[in-house]
């Protein structure tokens, strides 16, 4: 369950978690409720469009990267097989996107965007940009690249092999 931070309303030292600034179970919640928050108000705005958040990134994967294999797109997004076999198996039920056997291999699978898959990707990409300036659009540059540099130093201080 996450710790809900309500913008103004709530200052850090209010969160009935503790500070984040000095507590790190209270920082490692406001993280999470950050991330929850922009992931929510992502997937409102895909609602229309007849996806999800995990819909759109495997769509986005798939324009990004071309037909490709489904466990590569797996390995992509860092999904498990099983969540991949689901999210394949929906995208194909709704038309977005079809399994085709490999050129390279007969034996094998590559995953293509369908016309409609590339059509309702280009229309949900537009509202998600939108998302994306109402979520980060208010950062000046030098605090988006302190963000990244931090973000990029705690994934990888959270990898499953990383020492911490």
């Amino acid at each position: 369950m996450l710790c809900h931070y309500h913008g103004a309303v709530d200052t850090p030292e209010t969160s009935v978690l503790g500070d984040p600034r000095d507590d790190d179970l209270a920082l490692g919640l406001l993280l999470a409720t950050a991330h929850f928050n922009s992931r929510e108000r992502l997937g409102e705005r895909l609602r229309p469009f007849g996806i999800e958040v995990r819909h759109f990134g495997v769509l986005s994967a798939l324009h990004r990267h071309g037909p490709t294999s489904q466990r590569h797109l797996s390995e992509l997004l860092d999904l498990d097989k099983s969540a991949m076999v689901r999210i394949m198996d929906e995208l194909e039920r709704s038309g977005l996107a079809a399994r085709n056997r490999a050129a390279h291999d007969r034996r094998a699978y590559a995953i293509e965007l369908t016309a409609d898959g590339r059509e309702r990707l280009r229309s949900a990409q537009a509202e998600a940009a939108t998302v994306g300036r109402e979520v980060f659009g208010w950062l000046r540059p030098a605090d988006r690249e302190r963000l990244v540099g931090l973000l990029e130093e705690l994934v990888a201080r959270t990898e499953p092999s990383s020492p911490g």
